[in-house]
């Protein structure tokens, strides 16, 4: 079968006589390797298949490749049998059930990838200058993999051809995986704007990242900007300021905006982090190159841990452990799509890093106003509460962060619902003890404020 090279044109029109067509073929194949002929029932549906993909074509039914950030220039160089390695690259994506046929024609690829000698098969490229063509257009300078769309892994004569994530996006409009990423836990945690209590400066900060993940797409595309890593921002602030709950805040708003469902990823960082040499920028990358295309944001907590400042050589491990940082800031920066750093300790991460943040946001320890609104905000609406209960005072007099207001809050709710009275400081005052004994030393009465006479009753 010769392939004609003429350039493709470009206009909307659905895929689905390309899965259809690949059904086919494989059809075709699965026959051809048993022996066995088929009707001329098939003959004539395969000719109906191959004139509706030509007329698809011609229509633009690939016009979705715009969707990928891919020039028009770039796009108008693609010849037909681009669109045929394409549409093989997509199937086992596109239409699942013709994954395990693919996996079953290569037994000894172990994937459902179609490989070079399979691809060779379905076209039914028999002549050498037909697979030197096709050789050709997924070699390292072809439009398909040098725009990023298309690559081939493995090794001569057993490679297979995956296609990017952007371009699983762009033609199917979903996203490549739906499993969270290796050494990434699915986070459910949501919130709004109004729930989170910071200065002003930080809410605007965080909202600007928001519109950063949600128009970067919007710039390139339609802008024809250069495309850009992240956004990647940290979030600094001591221990229960709102780091954590502050991404939850983006990833609501983000679906909100896009009105597309967006994940929120927490990085476990003892599934990625490794003693032996290699191991955590393998695992690193491999989160990274799952999270390419899908519509999420990546937060790593603790991320000082992670980024470390890199130090002077004295062994071979300081000259790994400074390897291993400065992969992690390339890592980083070739990475498009949202990843929130948290850190307690920012003059612990490497300088290198932060200039490579698009956004620095400080989490302040909140002030006796911004308490005073948790409190509001955090104990149970519906919970009945004594009208001795002073928000004002309460905020005023203990210095809590947000996050241990949350547990002194949710802790009094059990103490009033066991006892069966309404929230009052009495529970509030145990509460509140319990929290600032944690650190095991001797509470001062100063500390607890007005909530210090009440100490003795509750606790009668």
């Amino acid at each position: 079968m010769t392939i004609a090279a003429h350039s493709i044109e470009l206009g909307p029109a659905p895929l689905d006589a390309e899965w259809r067509r690949m059904g086919h073929l494989l059809a075709l194949a699965e026959a051809s390797r048993a022996g066995r002929a088929l009707d001329e029932t098939f003959s004539k549906q395969f000719e109906t298949v191959n004139s509706a993909v030509d007329a698809a074509r011609k229509a633009g039914a690939w016009s979705c490749l715009m969707r990928t950030g891919v020039s028009q220039e770039a796009l108008q160089d693609l010849l037909r049998i681009d669109l045929d390695i394409l549409a093989a690259a997509l199937a086992p994506v596109a239409q699942p059930a013709q994954a395990p046929r693919i996996h079953s024609l290569q037994p000894h690829i172990g994937n459902a990838w179609v490989s070079l000698p399979l691809l060779q098969e379905l076209m039914m490229l028999e002549s050498g200058a037909d697979i030197a063509l096709m050789a050709a257009r997924i070699s390292a300078g072809a439009p398909l993999v040098a725009t990023g769309l298309l690559r081939a892994e493995g090794n001569t004569p057993y490679q297979v051809l995956r296609p990017s994530a952007r371009l699983i996006s762009a033609c199917l409009g979903r996203d490549a995986e739906l499993a969270p990423p290796p050494g990434a836990i699915l986070s459910t945690q949501r919130g709004a704007w109004e729930e989170l209590i910071l200065p002003d400066t930080a809410i605007a900060q965080l909202k600007d990242f928001t519109a950063w993940a949600a128009r970067s797409q919007e710039i390139s595309d339609d802008w024809g900007g250069k495309p850009v890593h992240g956004p990647l921002a940290l979030f600094s602030g001591a221990s229960g300021t709102g780091k954590t709950f502050a991404a939850g805040c983006i990833a609501a708003a983000l679906q909100t905006r896009t009105d597309e469902p967006w994940a929120l990823y927490t990085l476990d960082l003892g599934r990625v982090m490794s003693k032996y040499v290699g191991e955590t920028e393998a695992n690193l990358n491999a989160l990274l190159e799952s999270l390419d295309g899908r519509r999420a944001v990546l937060q790593i907590d603790e991320a000082d841990g992670l980024l470390g400042k890199r130090g002077d050589v004295s062994d071979a491990r300081d000259r790994y452990a400074n390897l291993e940082v400065s992969h992690l800031l390339s890592r980083f920066e070739r990475h498009i799509g949202p990843v929130i750093l948290t850190t307690n300790l920012r003059a612990n991460v490497d300088s290198a890093f932060l200039r490579r943040f698009q956004l620095i946001v400080d989490f302040p320890a909140p002030d006796a106003k911004a308490r005073e609104k948790l409190w509001g905000l955090l104990l149970p609406p519906k919970a009945p509460r004594a009208k001795g209960l002073d928000l004002r005072q309460l905020g005023a007099d203990v210095r809590l962060s947000g996050g241990a207001i949350q547990n002194a809050a949710h802790y009094a709710a059990v103490l009033a619902a066991e006892a069966e009275t309404p929230i009052g400081p009495p529970q509030i005052a145990r509460a509140v003890k319990a929290e600032l004994s944690k650190d095991g030393r001797q509470i001062r009465k100063s500390e607890l404020g007005h909530l210090a006479d009440f100490l003795a009753e509750a606790q009668s």
